[in-house]
């Protein structure tokens, strides 16, 4: 018999495009980051507690809390989402999705028929997924699950929220990407309750600018799949603008000045950049057709206080230890 686990990681996440949209049935492209979220399993709350004298403790997410409940795992658990997050902030890379995939990978592993004779293996299944999504939702159903779908199956992913239909894409050779971080943590929650505020009063006006979004979403995802990088880099820009526009009638910062900046400085250098998630701050994401662009870019950004993030886009999904 296979040793229980001990151990599993999710990846964060990117929205790369999709936003809003997809909360209305549109397809978002969204994708794995490989900065994992960290979560250990002990078999009694007493060696949990001593892990936590020993290590950096971080409180454990209520995501993580419902995904344990809903598998049936017995013992204890701890989450480490240090990788996602700055010193003092959180940076938008999805790090409670990524825990309640890693989570979920964990029970996945434990209740699971499945035996491994490796001590690491890829768990990034329609299970999983599934696991984390329901645990995820108890906490935030508001949400589309884009995230949990990322760091559930890691990769790049076409994604649609009605149907939860995840599936596998390449990315296109010859685009570069670019992450940057505003400096500023923007709350997913209130932008998007600021959205459905305006849903609910101008049903019009908001019809309107999702109409928008869910063509320009469209040919985002179009863009994607076939792999063309001149059309990523225009709709990318696109869809900023489309954000901004529902961010106006909503009378939500989405598209605040640091992302506007981040936008024009991409636009400068000879790309595109857009708010990748609700906005309002957190990271953005910029194209480019050539790495000389995106130097350009990045050196901008550094020059007007912005932080580059490296990180690696795509990869592997969870990943279970049972050393």
């Amino acid at each position: 018999m296979s040793p229980r686990p001990t151990r599993a990681t999710a990846p964060g996440k990117m929205m790369l495009s999709g936003e809003y949209a997809v909360l209305d049935g549109s397809p978002a492209v969204v994708c794995a980051v490989q900065r994992r979220a960290v979560v250990d399993w002990f078999p009694e709350a007493g060696d949990r507690d001593v892990a936590r004298g020993l290590d950096h403790d971080t409180p454990r997410f209520p995501e993580v809390a419902a995904v344990q409940r809903l598998g049936g795992l017995d013992g204890a658990l701890t989450v480490d989402t240090s990788a996602l997050r700055g010193p003092d902030v959180k940076l938008g890379l999805g790090s409670s999705a990524a825990a309640a995939a890693a989570a979920a990978a964990l029970v996945h592993a434990h209740t699971s028929d499945h035996a491994s004779t490796s001590d690491t293996e890829d768990l990034a299944s329609a299970d999983v997924f599934d696991l984390a999504f329901r645990g995820h939702a108890e906490v935030a159903p508001q949400g589309s699950g884009a995230d949990v779908a990322a760091s559930a199956h890691g990769g790049i992913v076409l994604y649609t929220a009605t149907t939860r239909d995840v599936v596998p894409i390449e990315w296109p050779a010859g685009l570069e990407a670019s992450v940057v971080f505003t400096g500023h943590a923007a709350s997913t929650r209130e932008l998007v309750g600021l959205v459905r505020e305006l849903q609910a009063s101008d049903p019009a006006r908001y019809q309107r600018a999702m109409d928008d979004l869910a063509e320009t979403a469209g040919l985002m995802a179009d863009a994607f799949r076939s792999g063309d990088v001149a059309r990523v880099i225009t709709t990318a820009g696109a869809y900023h603008q489309r954000m901004a526009a529902l961010g106006e009638a909503a009378g939500a910062p989405i598209v605040e000045e640091r992302l506007q900046t981040l936008s024009d400085l991409a636009r400068s250098a000879g790309g595109a950049a857009k708010p990748s998630g609700a906005g309002g701050g957190d990271v953005g994401i910029a194209f480019f057709a050539d790495p000389e662009a995106k130097a350009r870019y990045e050196r901008s950004c550094a020059d007007a206080g912005f932080e580059v993030l490296a990180v690696e886009l795509g990869g592997p999904g969870p990943l279970v230890d049972r050393g």
